[in-house]
């Protein structure tokens, strides 16, 4: 189970915005580990068993691709994976609805978009909002695995 407000956004949900983030680079051999099996697994805070169902259910809708790549560390290619401009277009759309949500921060309230930092993932940014909408220094949720090979 997640924490805070990422609890609120089903695996999927999770997993759109992650591969939002860190899209598959195209026409590359190499690619991130944070599109693997247990970089997905790692970023959405979910054992990594249970990452193929919900993969598998986004490939069936169009909204995936896959591709055997090599990953910086690994000693041989993995399955990585990447969002189709009809993922891409649903991802988009949910976190720009998510980045224009209300939280409380110290007293105030701000939108979720002006307390993002350069370059900070959507779902890292959201680790440190709780279920009622307030905004925390630090994390409110811990990772689940370390998304290792």
């Amino acid at each position: 189970m997640v924490d805070g407000y990422l609890g609120t956004l089903t695996t999927e949900e999770r997993m759109l915005l992650h591969l939002f983030d860190n899209p598959l680079p195209e026409g590359q051999w190499e690619a991130p580990a944070a599109v693997t099996q247990a970089g997905i697994s790692a970023a959405v805070h979910v054992q990594r068993k249970h990452v193929p169902r919900t993969l598998k259910r986004l490939e069936q809708r169009g909204e995936l691709i896959t591709g055997q790549r090599h990953v910086p560390g690994a000693k041989q290619r993995r399955r990585v994976y990447g969002l189709t401009s009809v993922g891409k277009e649903r991802a988009g759309a949910l976190r720009n609805k998510i980045l224009a949500e209300v939280v409380i921060l110290k007293g105030e309230r701000v939108e979720v978009s002006n307390l993002r930092g350069g370059g900070q993932l959507t779902l890292d940014l959201l680790s440190h909002v709780d279920e009622g909408m307030v905004f925390h220094e630090n994390p409110v949720i811990s990772p689940v695995s370390k998304g290792e090979f």
